[in-house]
């Protein structure tokens, strides 16, 4: 993360999760989760009794706020909400809805040059464009994680009162509906945040962890 826009990322409540820097998912790990996910109430079945993913455990584990206002509201924008909060299009025309391309998003990030005599205008741009890419990528991950709906954006006109919604709340329903689905045979792809899900199963079944000496931090998905 640039360390202009730091302050504005912690402002918005996503400093804790911007520490989480890099991970390598276990695909088995996670599938072995979801063949023990029932639908019907919302829990993994396991030899010993039933267990679930809490919002305590979301806030624990990634440092997401889970009080406040819903994360909510319309889903079809004008597609000039890209040039009015972003100061670029990076809609992706072959996309059947209104998706950006993470790729050109991360691209355009990263051309973004931020120094002292920058102005708040274009730290805040950066801002979101990082935010948008937390979510996108890695909080509300969608099927091959190549796009993500331009739904979020207009949350993050403000940045100011990004932090006042429930970020935590909506990525736990989120991956609890990715769950239900991919507890159907038909379902190939899984969405949502899959690091929240690994960093659950290790905490919750140590057993099954990778051997980790690391002190624990808040958040603690960062150990």
């Amino acid at each position: 993360m640039d360390p202009m826009i730091q302050p504005y990322v912690e402002l918005a409540g996503f400093g804790h999760i911007s520490k989480i820097l890099s991970w390598s998912i276990d695909n088995k790990f996670i599938l072995a989760l979801c063949e023990r996910w029932r639908p019907e109430t919302h829990t993994f079945w396991f030899p010993t009794g039933e267990c679930t993913v809490t919002l305590e455990d979301v806030y624990m584990l990634l440092g997401l706020p889970i009080e406040n206002k819903v994360v909510n509201g319309k889903t079809n924008y004008a597609n000039s909400i890209c040039m009015d909060l972003l100061e670029t299009d990076l809609l992706d025309d072959n996309s059947r809805g209104q998706g950006i391309l993470l790729s050109r998003l991360k691209s355009y990030y990263n051309s973004l040059y931020l120094d002292e005599h920058s102005t708040e205008d274009a730290r805040i741009i950066k801002t979101r464009c990082y935010i948008m890419l937390l979510i996108g990528s890695f909080l509300f991950l969608e099927g091959s994680g190549s796009s993500m709906h331009i739904m979020y954006l207009p949350l993050l006109r403000h940045v100011d009162r990004i932090g006042s919604y429930s970020w935590g709340s909506a990525c736990l329903a989120y991956l609890y509906s990715s769950l239900c689905k991919n507890s159907h045979k038909d379902t190939s792809t899984f969405s949502g945040c899959v690091v929240l899900l690994q960093a659950w199963g290790w905490s919750r079944l140590p057993s099954l962890a990778p051997v980790n000496n690391n002190p624990f931090t808040f958040p603690y998905a960062q150990k």
